[in-house]
């Protein structure tokens, strides 16, 4: 009755084997390691623990034997290089200071020019305090606003500030001109 298994319209991807599906698996299952054996993690882990251990047992010891040579250094260092040592130091300080006056100096120039305070300027040298201030300029002195005048051929509707408080003396001091 059915001779013919296959379907005209089903791609197989191997023929079928003759007489029927085939189950058996050509290929036997791969081993784990090659050589039969189960790989212990647990041991690796341990291992590869205990090396870390070990070299930072060696590590302490190093830090320890440099802090032990720095000292001696230090210790069999003359007085005439402790000194010029210590004035090294001294003189970065010294300079360190000096820039920041210098600094504080320009943000007053700066300052003092443009209207905005000193705490507000940024910069380490005066090119770059200028520019900031160039920056925070606008921020801080805003152009006055205009009174809107929605046809320009007319006069603006709005009294200047001028204008308000002179009506407000006149009005107090019954002054009607």
């Amino acid at each position: 009755m059915f001779l013919n298994l296959q379907h005209p319209h089903i791609r197989y991807i191997a023929p079928p084997a003759e007489g029927g599906s085939d189950t058996t698996d050509p290929t036997p299952p791969a081993k784990p390691n090659g050589n039969g054996e189960e790989t212990d993690w647990e041991a690796k882990y341990k291992e590869a623990l205990g090396h870390s251990r070990d070299w930072e047992k060696k590590a302490k010891a190093n830090k320890a034997a440099a802090d032990e040579l720095e000292k001696l250094k230090e210790s069999q260092m003359s007085e005439a290089d402790k000194a010029a040592k210590r004035t090294q130091e001294l003189e970065a300080q010294v300079a360190a200071y000096k820039a920041k006056e210098q600094q504080a100096e320009w943000k007053a120039q700066v300052s003092a020019k443009t209207g905005i305070p000193a705490e507000a300027l940024r910069g380490s040298t005066l090119e770059e305090i200028q520019a900031h201030a160039d920056i925070l300029k606008p921020l801080v002195h805003p152009a006055p606003k205009l009174p809107n005048v929605p046809n320009p051929a007319q006069h603006p509707e709005g009294k200047t500030a001028d204008e308000r408080a002179k009506a407000y003396v006149r009005s107090l001091f019954g002054n009607k001109d």
